[in-house]
C-alpha cells in the first residue's frame, strides 16, 4: 500500500509523458491528415467525372438511340405514307375505271334499246305503209269495178245520150282520180311516219269523193 503511495505519481507522471506528443509529430499528423483529406477530395473528384462521364456518354446513347428511332419512325411513316397514297390512288383508278365501264355499258345499253326502239319504229312505219298501200290498192280496185260496172250501164242503149255523155264524163274524171292515186302509192314506201298519216288522211278525202262521183252517175242512170 505504501508502495503504491508512493510510486503512483510517477506512474502518472510517466503515464501523462508517454500521451504527450511533439510538435513535430502533430504537424506530422496534420499533414497526414490533409493528404487523406486531399486523397479522398480527389478520389471524390475522379468519381465525381467519372460519374458525370458515365451520365453524359449514357445520354449520349440515349439521345442517338431516341434519334434513331425517331429517324426510323418517320422513315417508316413517310414509307406507310407512301403506301397509302400508292393504295389510295390505285383505288382512285380502279374505281375510275369501273365508273368509265359501267358509263360505256350504260352508254351501249341506252343505244341497243334506241336502236331496238328505231328499228320497231321502222318496222312499224313499213307496216303502216303496207297496210295503207293494200288498202287503198283494194278501194282502189273496187272503185275501178264500179266504174267498168256504171261504163256498162252509161252505154246501154236504153239511157238517154245527154245522160250518157254526162255519166261518162263523171265516170272519166273519175278513172283519172283513181289512176292518180294509184301512181302516187309507191310515194309510201319513202314516206315518214307523219307523211303516211297525211298520205291516208288525204287519200280518204279523194276516194269518199269519187265514191261521191259514182253514186251521182248511178243515181242518173
Amino acid at each position: 500500500m505504501l508502495r503504491f503511495h508512493y510510486y503512483g505519481p510517477v506512474l502518472l507522471a510517466l503515464a501523462a509523458a508517454a500521451c504527450q506528443k511533439s510538435p513535430q509529430e502533430e504537424r506530422s499528423e496534420a499533414l497526414n491528415a490533409q493528404r487523406e483529406a486531399n486523397q479522398v477530395s480527389r478520389e471524390a473528384a475522379d468519381d465525381r467525372i467519372k460519374q458525370v462521364t458515365q451520365a453524359n456518354r449514357e445520354a449520349s446513347k440515349d439521345i442517338a438511340n431516341a434519334q434513331n428511332e425517331a429517324s426510323k419512325d418517320i422513315a417508316h411513316a413517310q414509307d406507310q405514307a407512301a403506301k397509302d397514297i400508292t393504295s389510295a390512288q390505285q383505288e382512285a383508278d380502279k374505281t375510275a375505271r369501273k365508273a368509265l365501264a359501267d358509263e360505256a355499258e350504260k352508254n351501249n345499253d341506252a343505244q341497243r334499246k334506241v336502236n331496238a326502239e328505231t328499228r320497231e319504229a321502222a318496222d312499224a312505219v313499213r307496216k303502216d305503209q303496207s297496210d295503207l298501200s293494200k288498202s287503198v290498192e283494194a278501194k282502189l280496185n273496187k272503185l275501178d269495178e264500179r266504174v267498168r260496172d256504171l261504163t256498162k250501164e252509161a252505154e246501154a242503149p236504153k239511157v238517154k245520150p245527154a245522160v250518157a255523155t254526162s255519166a261518162k264524163q263523171k265516170l272519166t274524171a273519175a278513172q283519172a282520180e283513181i289512176a292518180s292515186l294509184r301512181t302516187e302509192l309507191p310515194q309510201l314506201k319513202t314516206s315518214s311516219a307523219p307523211a303516211v298519216e297525211q298520205f291516208r288522211t288525204r287519200t280518204d278525202q279523194r276516194v269518199a269523193q269519187i265514191e261521191r262521183t259514182l253514186d251521182q252517175v248511178h243515181d242518173q242512170l
